[in-house]
């Protein structure tokens, strides 16, 4: 049966067709994830907070993610790191989901390793990179030099 063939083979292609979006240097279209390898230059007396989610903001809209609000996993002042980011799911660059949940994302049972912590671009995460860093899960350790962890709310 000739045609059961051709469906057999539209069907995989379409399977995996954004997977050749992603080998074709092409993001996920997912992807609301990435870590920005340094952090903004921040200047005696401004604030680091908005420097660094402008930094998340404009290395994605360079990649097509400009529809998204942008927003660096940092706390400072009265705003904590883990209320600003959404509620999740989160991807990478090549679509490999990261979390579900905020539970998730803070938990053993999050997908945050070296392979899935890429950048923006879906390099991998500088060496010696350490998960999460800007903010610990209880919300404290604030540094604004990076690398640091973008998240893209819709």
């Amino acid at each position: 049966m000739p045609g059961l063939g051709v469906l057999t083979a539209l069907f995989v292609l379409s399977a995996l067709a954004p997977y050749e979006l992603v080998a074709q240097g092409q993001p996920s279209p997912n992807m609301n994830f990435f870590v920005a390898p340094t952090g903004p230059n921040v200047r005696a007396g401004q604030a680091a907070l908005p420097l660094a989610d402008q930094l998340c903001g404009t290395l994605a809209y360079a990649q097509g993610f400009g529809h998204l609000q942008w927003r660096a996993y940092l706390n400072e002042g009265s705003q904590v790191a883990r209320s600003r980011i959404g509620s999740g799911p989160w991807y990478n660059y090549y679509g490999v989901p990261i979390a579900e949940s905020l539970a998730q994302l803070h938990s053993d049972d999050n997908n945050l390793w070296a392979e899935s912590a890429v950048t923006v671009t879906g390099e991998y995460a500088p060496q010696g990179f350490a998960i999460p860093l800007g903010s610990q899960l209880d919300g404290g350790d604030f540094t604004p030099r990076g690398p640091f962890l973008c998240f893209g709310v819709p």
